[in-house]
């Protein structure tokens, strides 16, 4: 990693694109996860529960898991105790999905993992009843939401979404020439 910084600090093309990943992408992400984790927490407090932590990722997310298909890909991102990860294109409705397995493990402790894990071994997505619980309960938390969760997934998310996707873009088209100079300089 300490090769990585040394890089950012220099003008050549690679210096550039480091510094430009912080800017353009990990900054944005950082914001993302910041506004869902503030759109939780006022959940959690209105719950009386902890809140969970939640990252956002540039990279493919979703419940399923080794499953190769079905409606767990329309949650894009995955609960791990006391963490929400999600994609950063995630939507309201897979945020609160993944919340409510927070609180399936805040009221189940140590057995919600063991329960979890189970299910997996012996069931589709679909029919988990854990899967079926926190459906159920995300819609009855989209409900009960307080509507300052609604404004902040519109007014800050949805344009940071919008943000990434053109630098990423961007910055995808400038990494490539770095590879293709790499390349050439290999042969040489």
């Amino acid at each position: 990693m300490i090769y990585v910084r040394e890089y950012r600090n220099n003008m050549d093309p690679l210096g550039r694109a480091l510094r430009a990943l912080d800017q353009l992408v990990l900054k944005p992400l950082e914001d993302i996860a910041n506004s869902a984790e503030g759109i939780l927490e006022a959940i959690s407090e209105q719950l009386g529960v902890p809140k969970p932590k939640v990252a956002a990722v540039a990279v493919p997310l979703d419940e399923c898991g080794g499953q190769a298909d079905g409606p767990c890909r329309g949650i894009a991102g995955v609960y791990e105790p006391g963490v929400v990860r999600i994609n950063y294109r995630s939507t309201l409705p897979s945020l609160l999905h993944l919340f409510a397995h927070h609180l399936q493990a805040v009221e189940m402790g140590e057995r919600f993992v063991h329960a979890r894990r189970l299910e997996a071994e012996r069931l589709p997505w679909e029919l988990r009843p854990l899967e079926i619980a926190a459906a159920v309960r995300s819609a009855q938390l989209a409900r009960r939401a307080p509507p300052r969760a609604l404004r902040v997934w519109e007014e800050e998310i949805k344009p940071k979404i919008r943000e990434l996707d053109d630098n990423l873009a961007r910055l995808k088209a400038d990494v490539e020439q770095i590879y293709r100079y790499a390349e050439v300089y290999a042969r040489r």
